[in-house]
């Protein structure tokens, strides 16, 4: 009777507890929102260096230099990420946010476009496979991409809008 009391009453908890989780909806509103945010506040000093760029990476996260010097590998725990660097684009480029915008393959979920002081940068979210999306962060000639299931979404934007923000080139 102790058993299926104790079965009963941790299936009910487990149940509760998968309730709290934010719905895909609200993780990529969220997110996009809090990417804005920090798009708006003063980058980050970066803590790495590699190639030719200098970058804050939040805990945990680890960077690989690929053969093509402007894309990089970025880890944390099972994650991988997309760090690609266009040497050649200003601040104020848009030219990320125009090629994804024409393109007509890819299925946008949410945007959020953001200028600063000479600076422009957006969040996207698009559809990718079944419950998966590609995320993006990008700030000027940055951008930061993964492809996510329905888990973390918004803490991943905010973290990716935190590498994206601090890239710095050395010439």
């Amino acid at each position: 009777m102790k058993k299926w009391l104790l079965l009963t009453i941790s299936c009910i908890s487990l149940l509760g507890l998968a309730g709290c989780g934010k719905s895909v909806e609200e993780q990529i509103n969220t997110g996009v929102a809090s990417a804005q945010t920090v798009f708006e506040e003063s980058p980050r000093e970066p803590n790495k260096k590699i190639g030719q760029i200098e970058l804050y990476l939040p805990s945990g996260y680890s960077i690989k230099e690929t053969v093509d010097e402007n894309n990089y590998i970025l880890s944390k725990g099972k994650d991988k990420y997309i760090l690609f660097v266009n040497v050649n684009e200003k601040e104020d480029s848009q030219l990320h946010y125009d090629l994804l915008k024409n393109n007509s393959t890819k299925k946008i979920v949410k945007e959020q476009p953001v200028e600063l002081d000479g600076a422009f940068g957006f969040t996207m979210v698009l559809e990718h496979d079944e419950g998966q999306f590609e995320l993006i962060a990008s700030s000027g000639g940055v951008k930061v991409s993964t492809i996510s299931n329905n888990k973390h979404m918004d803490n991943k934007l905010v973290e990716m809008m935190l590498i994206a923000r601090s890239v710095e080139v050395l010439y």
